[in-house]
Parts: structure tokens; sequence; C-alpha cells
């Protein structure tokens, strides 16, 4: 999508310039993620089948993050940012860092009318902990991710943020910047849908989906 083009759909739907330039962006992004998620899809035994259950749950918050965005509904994808990290992380802690044990235990049936989980996975801190014994860069990167949203507890928990958001809104380059890491966090993403496919086809696909989308990343990473 050319500059002219986000400029004028910018003005039709009244959207600052830049926020509707990391939309279009964003959304771009999000096709080239689904179709790597569609490609790669691996259910074959039930931690992959998990993973990558966790896979779909992520892509799906960080697609309405945007999608809330663009039609201004800001409180709710700002939401939904806690709901997308945890669930990118838990995809990644299931496919190499849970144990045997743990996965049998969250496969079991419960009874019908039950609400109760089967099992529940471990605090974030724990599962990055696990993470950072195979994956030590993507530890590190949720680890920093995992500082930027904390604050996004305020909006799922009904937060003095939550209420500060609602009288006055929220400004549109803080939108561009959460979509960045939006991105950033959903090209973590990638490299779990990737190594989950057991696909060599696969491989060098995060790098390839890294450079094409480098200018709806953060600028540190797209430089």
């Amino acid at each position: 999508m050319n500059a002219s083009t986000v400029d004028q759909t910018s003005a039709a739907i009244g959207l600052p310039a830049d926020l509707a330039r990391i939309l279009a962006l964003s959304a771009e992004f999000d096709e080239d993620v689904s179709a790597l998620l569609n490609s790669g899809w691996n259910a074959s035994t039930q931690r992959l089948a998990i993973s990558m259950a966790y896979c779909k749950a992520a892509l799906e918050h960080a697609i309405s993050q945007r999608v809330l965005i663009e039609v201004g509904l800001h409180g709710t994808a700002l939401s939904l940012v806690r709901l997308h990290f945890e669930a990118v992380v838990r995809a990644a802690w299931v496919l190499q860092g849970a144990n045997d044990e743990w996965v049998t235990k969250f496969c079991t049936p419960v009874p019908d009318g039950d609400f109760s989980e089967p099992q529940m996975g471990p605090p974030i801190p724990a599962m990055l902990d696990a993470i950072k014994k195979y994956a030590p860069d993507a530890a590190r990167e949720f680890a920093r991710l995992n500082e930027t949203v904390k604050v996004m507890h305020s909006f799922v928990h009904g937060g003095a943020h939550l209420v500060v958001h609602a009288l006055r809104g929220y400004p549109p380059g803080k939108l561009v910047s959460v979509l960045q890491n939006r991105n950033l966090l959903t090209l973590q993403l990638t490299n779990v849908i990737v190594i989950g496919s057991q696909n060599p086809q696969l491989r060098g696909m995060v790098g390839k989906l890294g450079k094409k989308h480098a200018g709806c990343m953060p600028p540190l990473v797209a430089g």
C-alpha cells in the first residue's frame, strides 16, 4: 500500500496519517501470519495441538486489537494486549517448556457441567524461566515486552488507567507504539508456528517476514 493511498484512507475514516499507516501495514502482516499458521498447522500430538491452539488464539487477539483500534474502540483493544501476550508465551512454553505430565493433565476430560480447569499453567515468570533454557533470545524479548504490557492489567481488571482512558482517550502516538509492539510479539509467534510445524520448508520464514514487514515493527527492530 503506497503512502498516498494510506493518506486518502486515513482522511476518509478520520484517523491520523501515522496511525492509519501502521494499521494498514499491520493488516498486511496479519495476512501473512494467518497464511503461515494455515500452512504450518500441526496437531499431530497433544503438545502440538495445544501449542497450535494458543497460536491461533494469540493471532485472533492480535487481529482484534487492530480492528478495534481502527474503529476507535481503544479501551477494549488495550485490554487485549495482555491476553495476546500471554497466549504467545503459553504457545512457546507448551511447545518446549511444559513437561509431559502437565500436557497429560491439561488434556484430562472434565465431567459434564464442571467448568473448572483440568490443569493451569505456571505464572508468566516461571514460563519465561523455562523458555530461557531452550530459547534465551526469545525469553529475553518476552521479558522486555512483559514490562511494556504490565500497565494493561489495569484495562483487564478495571483499574485507574481504564478510567482515565475512558475520560480523556488514548494518544494516537501511543496507539502506534502499541501496534508496533503487537507486531513484534506476533513475529515471535511466527517462530513458534515454524518450530511447531516441523516442516523444513518453513525454515527461514521468520526472518523473511521480519524483513518484509519491518515498516510496522518498533524502530529499533526496523533499523
